[in-house]
Order: structure tokens, then C-alpha cells, then sequence
């Protein structure tokens, strides 16, 4: 038999100021994780994704990460990010959204901060992680369990919070240029007429050099981004209001609800009306 003592003096890696609430765990799998969530945020919580299975393709902040098995993606409180599956391999993935957590130093609803990188390797702490996910899940549904949550919740904080203290960035952080000025004057006006030529007009920049730029920052085309922009926010309207397709279309920034749904169609590979159908059914 092998003893291992606690060590009263050892503190976990975060300071926190006010716990985590937990709000839902989700598994993602087969059809639904076949779906792309395009781009979105949340503005009340955080959440932490574990891909237990596959490879997909995350685009945090403005950033592209190439994600696989093992790892561990956070997205801050009011932070875009979009996720598509690998076709060919799929994401078997948890999800843990939970609000209320203040870090010392961060603000509410922050696990990292904005210059820390938002996709970690698990490493040693895979299979705590994968353990401490399908726990939870299992967890969540049942009467009675609501301390148990909680408390497990804080675990996997902390567990995340190790991982935090020695990162495996995907990529080197560049600074604020051009692509993420451009990002962001996308992101707050997605809902107007935009169109390549109007926003390098904005920049006084050539089109092209305005595409380059913002390829090389965010990993996709600045009309690319824009689409899933729009269609993100769709399917966020779609599952959380009873807004009509048409309502919804025009709210994302399209005039006809006929070319909306053949974009979205094209994002999520299922028409806006299919796609509420499926996940509030599912």
C-alpha cells in the first residue's frame, strides 16, 4: 500500500474571488457535432470544452486553432468563437458553461486573460479531465446533486487553472494589426451591409492587401468570417427566441430571407427551420 498526505500549505494555481456557478454540462457527438456552431459568444458565462474525441477547427477571438483530442478550449464571457468538426473524423466534445467565477485579477466570468492562450494541451491531467467531465455530466441531471456540482465544478477550475500555469500555445499571439482592427469593425457591424470593397474603403486600403492582412491574423477571409458572423448569431436567435426566419434573417443582416437560408444551409449544412427543429428536439 502506497500513502499520499495531503499538504495543508499547497494552495491551487487560482485565486479565487467568488466561485463558479454551474449552469449546464452538453456531450457533443454525432449529428450535432457534425453541425458547425459558426460564430458566437456569450456575454453571462464561461465555458470550458473538452474534445474527448476528433479534430476540429476553433477560430477564439479572432484567432484559428487546428484543435485534436486532449484539448481544452476556454472562452471567456463576450469572447466570438466559432467551431467546426473535421469532417472526416468528427468531435466528441463536453462542455461546461458556468457564470459567477471572479479571478483575482480578471474580470467576472474571465479563466484566462486576453494575452493567455485560450486552447491548452491536457497532457497529464487528460484523463482527470475526461474523468472529472463525464462525472459532472452524468451528475447534472440528477435530484439532489446540485452540492456535488458545485463542488466538482471548483475542481475542474483548478484542474484548468494548472494547465493555465504552463501553456502549449497553438500559435504565437500576434499583436493588434490590421486583420484584428478589421475583425473587430466586422464583428461590432455584421448586421449592416458590408461587402470587401466598403470595409478596405473604411481602412483606406487596398481589397487585397486588406484580405492578406486579415487572412495572415485571423485565418480566413474577411467575407468568410463576416458569413459565419452572421449565421452564428442566427443560430444563437434560433434556438433562444421564437422569432420567425424571416425576423431572424433580417435581424443577422439580410434583406431576404431566401439568400439567408441558402447561407445558412451552406454554414451549418441544414436549413434555419430543420436546424431549430433538430436541436431543440435533440
Amino acid at each position: 500500500m502506497i500513502q499520499r498526505f495531503m499538504n495543508p500549505s499547497t494552495r491551487g494555481p487560482l485565486v479565487v474571488e467568488h466561485p463558479a456557478e454551474l449552469l449546464y454540462m452538453c456531450k457533443a457527438e454525432g449529428s450535432q457535432s457534425a453541425m458547425p456552431r459558426a460564430m458566437h459568444r456569450h456575454d453571462d458565462r464561461t465555458e470550458i470544452v473538452f474534445i474527448r474525441e476528433g479534430q476540429g477547427t476553433h477560430i477564439i477571438g479572432g484567432h484559428e486553432y487546428q484543435t485534436h483530442k486532449g484539448d481544452v478550449l476556454i472562452y471567456n464571457s463576450g469572447v466570438l468563437h466559432d467551431e467546426s468538426a473535421r469532417p472526416e473524423v468528427g468531435i466528441t466534445a463536453y462542455c461546461c458553461g458556468f457564470r459567477g467565477l471572479k479571478l483575482r485579477g480578471l474580470p467576472a466570468n474571465y479563466l484566462v486573460s486576453e494575452q493567455g492562450c485560450p486552447v491548452l494541451a491536457s497532457g497529464e491531467q487528460h484523463d482527470a479531465l475526461e474523468g472529472m467531465m463525464q462525472l459532472l455530466y452524468d451528475q447534472v441531471g440528477q435530484d439532489g446533486a446540485a452540492e456535488t456540482c458545485h463542488h466538482l465544478l471548483q475542481a475542474l477550475v483548478q484542474i484548468v487553472g494548472r494547465l493555465l500555469e504552463r501553456p502549449e500555445p497553438y500559435l504565437d499571439m500576434p499583436g493588434y494589426d490590421l486583420g484584428q482592427e478589421v475583425r473587430r469593425y466586422i464583428d461590432e457591424r455584421y448586421s449592416e451591409e458590408l461587402d470587401l470593397q466598403a470595409i478596405a474603403k473604411r481602412f483606406k486600403v487596398s481589397h487585397f492587401h486588406l484580405a492578406h492582412r486579415f487572412k495572415a491574423t485571423v485565418g480566413c477571409s474577411p467575407i468568410y468570417y463576416l458569413i459565419r458572423r452572421r449565421i452564428g448569431e442566427a443560430q444563437s436567435l434560433l434556438i433562444a427566441t421564437d422569432l420567425s426566419v424571416a425576423e431572424i434573417a433580417e435581424r443577422v443582416g439580410y434583406r431576404h430571407a431566401s439568400y439567408f437560408t441558402t447561407a445558412f444551409k451552406r454554414v451549418v449544412g441544414v436549413t434555419p427551420g430543420d436546424y431549430r427543429r433538430r436541436y431543440l428536439s435533440g
